[in-house]
Formats: C-alpha cells, structure tokens, sequence
C-alpha cells in the first residue's frame, strides 16, 4: 500500500480511542488504493498467530458478480457473517468493492444492516461513485476520501520492486500513464486481460471512421466480451490523449465516453448500438 498514511493513521486512531463507527464509505477515484486500505485496516483489527496466516478469518469481500452488479441474495447472505462473533478480531469486517454497482434491492437489504448494526461488526462500501448510493445509507455511515497518489511515490515504489527490475525512467513513464492510480500502475503491468482490452480499444480509436463499424463488430464478438471492461478501456485511451492541444475533439469524446460509462453502470445498454454510436 502506498499513499492514504493519514487515512489508515485516522482509522487506527480512531479504534484506539474506542470511537470506531460500524461502517465507512471509502470513495474516491477508481484504482487510487481504497480496497487496499479497506483490507490493511482488517489485518491491523485482526490478531493473527502468524504472519503467513494469508486468510483473514474475519474479513468478508463482496465483488460485482460476471453480469457486472451486486444483487439481493448476496447482501442477504452477508448477515449471517456480521452476526456471527469475530474469532481473532474485535469487529467482523466486511469489505463490499465497487458499492456503486449494488442492485437497488440490494442497497435497501443492505439499509437494514446499517440501520441495526452487531456491535462487532464493520462495513466498509468502496466506491468510486457515491452518488449510486442510497442517501440513506450514506447519511448513516461517515465518508473517507481517497485522492490520487502523487506521481513520484508511484515511481518511487515501481523502481524500488525488486520483482519488476525496472529502471527510473521506465517506472516513470509508467507513473504518468497511471495518473495518480497505484492500481492502474500494477494492471498496466501485470494485467493481460486489461492489456489486451486497451490494445483493442487503441485500434479501435485509429481506426478509419469508413471501416471502424466493421472494428466494432469483430471487437463485441466473442462471448466472454464485456462492455465495461471495454468502456473502460477507451477511456483510459482518450484519457491519455486528453491532455494534447491537438486532440481537443478526443477530448470532447472522452467526456462523452464517461456519461456512457454513467449510463452502462444504471441500464442494460446494446453494447454495439452504444459503440457505434459514441465512435461513429
């Protein structure tokens, strides 16, 4: 974990003071660390025998399910792990990633948690947009926000992994694609998937607008092709180019890509008609 010291200081201090609330809302950009830091504070809560103990007895993570959302039967599940005591912990901690992306059904089960919390117990939502979340649960749980980690300490930590083996200027070049997010740094080189959707989204983009129709069939083909990922992918594209004087059409598409991003996370949307339509 690198940067957000002062978030995790807070947390600590906080539960040393006994004043530690049931539940927080980490929002912030996607990728800055707010999941990384959701779990260090479950590990700081619990007392392991040992430090190769790699599970966490007490510690729960929800993600989006492959259909990309979090539904009822899920936040129903998660009851009977927060009303159980913890075992090596003094709260059971349950961590629920990309909150945005709870179904509605399942944001008003999840209002029953938070309304009648165990005294044990800790919920942590991370988000990237909170706004997706019910203003009732937000008004019960205090906001943490997390910002972008500056640039140098990504270097810093790219360049000092004895792993990776890569010079300063590599690490930096690598820091300014990840635009202040530790995540993007590690997916940029560790994530084949995510690499393979940001060399089809480039094609795509410098693909003639006469055959780019054609592009986005062959792309939104194969079965296992999701939306989201894909999405995501072109914006980061048009992120990157953003900036140049140049590009200022580009720039003006990337913010169009971001509301369709908006629109993909809260309706079922024909990816291809959707495609076509942002890129045509």
């Amino acid at each position: 974990m690198i940067g957000h010291e002062k978030n995790i200081a807070d947390l600590k201090d906080l539960n040393e003071r006994g004043a530690l609330s049931h539940g927080y809302v980490f929002v912030g950009p996607a990728m800055v660390g707010k999941k990384t830091v959701a779990v260090e504070f479950a590990e700081y809560l619990e007392k392991r025998e040992s430090k190769e103990q790699l599970v966490l007895s007490d510690m729960m993570i929800i993600k989006p399910s492959e259909n990309g959302s979090i539904g009822i039967d899920v936040v129903r599940g998660i009851r009977n792990f927060l009303w159980q005591k913890p075992n090596m912990s003094t709260r059971r901690t349950l961590i629920i990633d990309d909150a945005e992306l709870l179904t509605t059904e399942a944001q008003n089960a999840l209002l029953k948690v938070t309304e009648e919390p165990p005294v044990s117990s800790l919920l942590i939502l991370v988000t990237s947009d909170a706004e997706s979340i019910l203003p009732t649960i937000m008004s019960r749980l205090p906001r943490l926000y997390f910002g972008a980690v500056p640039e140098k300490e990504i270097v810093t930590w790219l360049a000092s992994d004895t792993a990776l083996k890569m010079p300063k200027t590599k690490a930096t070049e690598v820091a300014k694609k990840a635009m202040g997010k530790p995540g993007l740094a590690w997916r940029l080189l560790h994530d084949e998937d995510f690499q393979e959707q940001l060399a089809l989204a480039e094609k795509l983009l410098k693909t003639p607008l006469s055959t780019r129709r054609d592009v986005i069939k062959k792309v939104i083909e194969p079965d296992e092709f999701s939306f989201r990922k894909f999405l995501d992918a072109i914006i980061l594209n048009l992120a990157w180019q953003a900036g140049d004087a140049r590009t200022a059409q580009k720039t003006a598409l990337w913010h169009k890509a971001l509301a369709l991003y908006d629109r993909e996370t809260n309706f079922s949307l024909n990816p291809r008609l959707q495609l076509e339509s942002l890129l045509l």
